[in-house]
């Protein structure tokens, strides 16, 4: 069985020793991983990382623990180490260098620390020939230049080809350090780990046909990526017994992976399914909530939406590093445009009216430039034959990267329609996948190709996850003609076709963004339905609430404040009418009512003095009757209405006002139960209200045409 041993301390006794930020957390996610892998584990961090509690570890409770020389001991250290830098030091490196536990003194080092030859000491009596040593020694803090001349970090665990530091003989013992003996190994606070730790993360995680691997292959792969993380800043030193052969450790299973924040993936069937279009439209919702949104356009080949949102945002790409372009530094092929003139700047693409309401950013991460198309169809053809998940994880992470770094809180990705291992891992990935479709033949057969991709790539993949859109459906005879009955279930959606919303949302006509649309509307409800049934509505946050899908109306009715007063206006004219049609009923009523008296009060029918025939004082009573009712009834719909464009007109003094008045549950109305019931109802008038005074507001334009 194998056993492990990890130490993590952020937290030292002595105060003149600089605390660490990711040291224990290193220690903690390590700790778990080998945990999975099958490892016995005793993990010492912090207070319970004193120097006694390591030594007994060290010489008795691992010695206790191995039953036989040939099972895996793993040793990991994250924490401080340090160097006797003064001219008076022990030429003998083995005792000027130590590791520094939890109630280290550093002006007692020999006794209160641990020493190069002691560890040293202390691990050959360890009764196992496989023994794999992993430092991370981190440098929040350096007392170099300190009147003791001693230095914390810089060289503290440092190994490399020509240090005796930790150079054990025997069969199969391996040294890897976080860094070189003059370099410093540094945290990223950003992952919350350090750089050689969050490589060794990495690396255990990845695909691995038979979950386990040879230990200086691990180990070289380790030290690779630290190098190509940090830009050689940070050089891993591996140390290999010059004795004995080989060996291998179990590693875990790989962890679902999935994109560090709230993550919304479009794949389509084919081209000209409208894939783009809904990415865009829930960038768009993203930003309208407040979100600062990052637009991955993955689609290497044909990068349609890169091409749609700089044509809408007047922007160039530039010398902005591209996703081909980051798929290039995994790659053999080589880019037109050599990597150290790009920047990783993204690019600002949020609509003018989003800007203008104050709401979220849309930052796109562009596909790839115009001018690289034979580079990027040679990328393309590489990535379908060699990329592996892992790599593609790697690419991935790095474009999210860049959006941590520069704000975002969630992530649009826009993948391509063809199947290549970066549209799989992205769709898998995502926390709300989607495949578009469209109401023609094949296209079903063409999701089916995608899911069952999905399935033999990556392992575990739950193919029920995955919402399915059929979009532009010119009619639900076609849909039913190609889908079958639609009843698939609750991930299975489909939109309407509407050309002349289309066209307006596609061309970014005038007001169009500002009024409420049905496509926009329609589209809403299923991105809330994904949210609820994939993710128990965990991000129903960062979409617009149930009554905030009428912000685009609060932003119309914000850029139009004299259309409440208008409105307004006019429901009272129709209340005054409403009292003299009221009257005029009345009068009715009373004359009926008088004709019928004198009727009923005449002694014989020769006497009857009334002025209307008995049958037409029936007919007027029973239609004033019912005029005076309708017009009581109206006429307090129309109250309520002039009610709903007073509190609109009141709070149309910003977005956020409006945005929260509209979020009001029908529970909570302020009208007790009589508005309770009608609040729905005088919303959806609102509704077309808005709808018809912003469609007056459009330009005209032709027919959009596309066929079924």
């Amino acid at each position: 069985m194998p056993h492990a041993l990890v130490v993590g301390i952020d937290q030292y006794a002595a105060k003149r020793i600089p605390s660490l930020k990711c040291a224990v957390n290193d220690a903690e996610e390590v700790s778990q991983q080998l945990k999975s892998a099958g490892f016995e584990v005793v993990t010492l961090t912090n207070q319970a990382a004193t120097r006694r509690d390591i030594h007994w570890e060290l010489e008795v409770g691992l010695n206790e623990r191995v039953r036989d020389p040939d099972d895996p001991v793993l040793i990991y250290w994250s924490g401080h180490g340090m160097s006797d830098l003064r001219e008076s030091a022990d030429s003998d490196r083995g005792w000027s260098t130590f590791l520094l536990p939890h109630d280290a003194d550093i002006d007692q080092p020999l006794a209160s620390a641990f020493p190069v030859q002691q560890v040293w000491a202390l691990l050959h009596r360890i009764k196992t020939r496989r023994l794999l040593v992993m430092l991370d020694t981190c440098f929040s803090g350096a007392f170099a230049g300190d009147s003791r001349g001693f230095a914390i970090g810089a060289r503290g665990g440092a190994v490399d080809a020509t240090d005796d530091f930790l150079r054990m003989e025997g069969h199969g013992r391996v040294v890897v350090s976080a860094c070189g003996p003059n370099e410093v190994a540094r945290e990223n606070e950003s992952r919350g780990h350090g750089h050689f730790t969050s490589a060794v993360l990495s690396v255990l995680e990845r695909d691995h046909a038979d979950r386990r691997a040879s230990v200086t292959a691990l180990m070289s792969e380790i030290r690779d990526v630290v190098r190509r993380e940090t830009r050689d800043s940070q050089t891993p030193s591996l140390h290999v017994a010059a004795q004995g052969s080989d060996w291998s450790i179990p590693l875990p299973a790989p962890a679902p992976y999935q994109p560090p924040m709230p993550s919304w993936a479009f794949v389509g069937t084919s081209g000209g399914v409208g894939k783009t279009t809904l990415a865009m439209m829930t960038a768009e919702l993203l930003a309208e909530s407040g979100n600062n949104v990052l637009y991955l356009d993955a689609d290497i080949a044909q990068h349609g939406g890169t091409s749609e949102w700089c044509q809408r945002a007047k922007v160039d790409i530039g010398s902005v590093r591209t996703f081909a372009d980051h798929v290039a530094a995994f790659s053999k092929e080589p880019t037109r445009t050599q990597q150290r003139h790009l920047n990783d700047r993204l690019l600002d693409v949020t609509p003018e009216y989003l800007k203008r309401f104050d709401c979220g950013r849309i930052l796109l991460l562009p596909a790839a430039r115009t001018s690289d198309k034979l580079f990027v169809f040679n990328l393309v053809a590489e990535i379908k034959d060699r990329r592996s998940n892992a790599v593609c994880r790697q690419i991935l992470d790095a474009a999210f990267d860049r959006g941590v770094r520069q704000g975002a809180s969630c992530v649009v990705i826009d993948c391509g329609a063809q199947f290549d291992p970066l549209v799989v891992n992205a769709i898998t990935a995502a926390h709300h996948p989607f495949v578009v479709a469209a109401a023609r033949a094949g296209a079903k057969d063409s999701r089916e190709t995608i899911l069952s991709n999905c399935t033999q790539t990556v392992e575990d993949f739950n193919r029920m996850r995955v919402e399915t859109v059929v979009n532009r459906v010119p009619s639900r005879e076609a849909l039913v003609r190609h889908w079958g009955d639609p009843g698939y279930g609750k991930s299975f959606h489909w939109l309407p076709f509407d050309r002349k919303l289309f066209q307006d949302w596609e061309e970014g006509r005038p007001n169009f963004e500002l009024g409420y649309d049905d496509l926009s509307h329609a589209w809403h409800e299923i991105l809330v339905a994904s949210d609820r049934n994939g993710c128990d509505g965990r991000h129903r946050d960062f979409l617009p609430s149930e009554w905030d899908r009428f912000s685009k109306w609060s932003l119309w009715l914000v850029n139009n404040p004299g259309w409440a007063e208008v409105t307004r206006e006019a429901l009272s004219r129709t209340i005054r009418r409403s009292y003299i049609g009221a009257a005029v009923y009345l009068a009715m009523l009373a004359t009926g009512l008088t004709s019928m008296l004198m009727h009923i009060l005449a002694e014989n029918p020769s006497a009857d003095s009334s002025f209307l025939p008995q049958w037409l004082a029936i007919t007027m009573v029973a239609i004033s009757g019912l005029g005076l009712l309708g017009n009581f009834v109206g006429r307090m719909l129309w109250r309520r209405r002039r009610r709903v464009v007073d509190e609109v007109a009141e709070h149309a003094v910003s977005v956020d006002a409006l945005k929260r008045w509209f979020s009001v549950p029908l529970t909570e109305g302020p009208w007790w139960k009589v508005w309770q019931s009608s609040r729905r109802a005088a919303i959806h008038w609102l509704h077309k209200q808005v709808v018809a005074a912003r469609a007056g507001q459009l330009p005209p334009s032709q027919a959009y045409e596309v066929s079924a």
